[in-house]
């Protein structure tokens, strides 16, 4: 072959692998994908959740799609008929704190996050733009099996729980603990039913209780419960009644169960303007003359004017003190 005709060839040969890979390119970048917009083309929906989330970056996107897989599971538990609480325990000058929080009644599955481990980023694409999209997948079937195992552990311990309660509780303390221990992992199971119907094409598993049961044994449990009240303050005992009949709790004259409350205050401080009052409401729970529980709670407010400083006081004890009382007889002391 001439020498010329050769470089010709071999010319034309780079020409059409640079056409080829020109070709390539434009599919990459251009020709958007299908499951971009019906992530369900890739992996069907009888098979696998999808989802696909789009950034600037590959990283973003990622965790853009696997959290709208996320968002599929969250459906919330509501429960608005009582209204419980949660408390932080730290120590101060070698006594018990409790810091209340609400706990806001509803519940975010943790299934659902643990489940999400078997999620998996599989696609990426990038636009001509330069917006990178990405296809994440769960797949139907190992997700319903770790549900399933979910749903029955937690079957057994809300059952363990409340017998627990009903047959070996040694005061009314551990057996209201026992059952707010239950109600939370009631709450947790309809969840994880929930989530597992969404895996399992709408079967769930029927469950023994729900969480309207639990609380209703709760309240049962409270109102099984005759207490004496006891304050120096007439004022306080007859706030503290009033938190006890809130939560269906008997109050009698006499009884060995003595509710017993206490407010202290510091002297009011100004700082910037304002007034500020400090201290802590503390309750005692007993049975005769043995402590079953006690916790005390820091309390605070403000004003610009001192003399409204003792009632805004007593007002946002008040608005709690359901709640400080429920805790107070559920806890784990």
């Amino acid at each position: 072959m001439p020498r010329n005709e050769h470089f010709k060839q071999i010319g034309r040969v780079w020409l059409l692998l640079s056409m080829l890979a020109a070709v390539a390119s434009c599919s990459s970048t251009g020709g958007k994908p299908e499951w971009v917009d019906q992530p369900e083309s890739a992996y069907p929906a009888t098979t696998h959740l999808t989802a696909v989330g789009s950034a600037d970056d590959r990283n973003t996107a990622a965790d853009r799609a696997t959290a709208n897989l996320a968002k599929i599971f969250e459906v919330a538990v509501m429960d608005s008929s009582m209204d419980f609480s949660s408390a932080t325990v730290s120590s101060a000058q070698g006594q018990q704190v409790v810091t209340n929080e609400q706990e806001i009644t509803r519940t975010v599955s943790t299934e659902a996050r643990q489940v999400l481990s078997g999620a998996q980023v599989v696609e990426y694409w990038e636009s001509e733009q330069g917006r990178v999209s990405a296809l994440a997948i769960l797949a139907k079937q190992p997700a319903a099996t770790r549900f399933q195992q979910t749903i029955m552990s937690l079957d057994r311990e809300v059952k363990d729980l409340i017998g627990f309660a009903s047959n070996q509780a040694e005061s009314p303390v551990t057996a209201l603990n026992a059952l707010k221990r239950a109600r939370l992992a009631q709450i947790k199971r309809d969840q994880a039913n929930q989530n597992l119907m969404i895996v399992a094409d709408g079967r769930g598993i029927s469950s023994p209780y729900d969480a309207a049961a639990v609380e209703t044994l709760i309240r049962n449990a409270l109102t099984s419960i005759n207490v004496q009240v006891m304050a120096e303050d007439p004022s306080l005992k007859a706030e503290i009644q009033q938190a006890l009949a809130t939560l269906g709790v008997p109050i009698v004259e006499q009884s060995n169960l003595q509710l017993r409350g206490d407010i202290d205050v510091a002297p009011v401080e100004e700082k910037q303007g304002w007034f500020w009052l400090r201290g802590s409401y503390e309750l005692i729970f007993q049975d005769g003359t043995k402590v079953l529980a006690k916790q005390r709670w820091p309390v605070k407010v403000s004003s610009t004017e001192a003399n409204l400083l003792p009632q805004r006081l007593r007002d946002e004890v008040n608005s709690k003190l359901p709640n400080y009382v429920f805790e107070l007889l559920s806890s784990d002391r």
